[in-house]
């Protein structure tokens, strides 16, 4: 049974992560991970039960004339700790690691060099961090923390991981996705 990708991604730009599985099954074939809208343009983040396997996929999209469309996504297999607590810093090796990330080329996006681009990260976040600081946006970190972080500048975006008191963990530009 596989999911409605443009459908459960307008679900979760419009309403957020609702649930918190901890795993998937035969009756739950499918999750949603995380979200991040900018401005016009959203990037979604599924856990999607396979064949003996676990997929992680993300999906970019963009508000045109009021309606969300899908620009394209990807995804990876997983394994089935893809809902499981995250670890800590020392385990993780930092506060935030990078994961992947994906672009794509909008003709609809017109911009002084011609085509735009939507780019996104992957963030897997430690136990400690609390919250994702994306210039004015807040993206707390969900149990498990998968995060996902989605741009349609030139330049990708700096981050700063913070704690429950909003201490300062680390800061990072995400890399360039295209």
């Amino acid at each position: 049974m596989a999911y409605d990708v443009l459908a459960e991604s307008v679900e979760l730009i419009e309403h957020g992560v609702t649930s918190d599985p901890h795993r998937l099954s035969r009756r739950r074939r499918f999750a949603a991970m995380a979200v991040d809208v900018d401005g016009d343009v959203a990037c979604t983040m599924f856990a999607r039960r396979g064949v003996g396997t676990s997929w992680r996929e993300t999906h970019l999209l963009q508000r045109r004339g009021g309606t969300w469309t899908l620009l394209g996504g990807g995804g990876g297999s997983g394994h089935e700790g893809e809902l499981a607590d995250r670890p800590s810093a020392r385990l993780l090796g930092n506060h935030v690691v990078v994961r992947g990330g994906a672009a794509v080329s909008d003709a609809e996006r017109r911009s002084p060099r011609g085509a735009g681009w939507v780019s996104s990260a992957e963030l897997l976040t430690s136990r400690e961090a609390q919250a994702i600081l994306v210039g004015p946006r807040t993206l707390p970190v969900p149990r498990h923390g998968h995060l996902v972080v989605v741009w349609s500048s030139r330049q990708p975006p700096s981050i700063v991981a913070v704690d429950e008191s909003g201490r300062r963990l680390v800061q990072l530009r995400l890399p360039a996705a295209r």
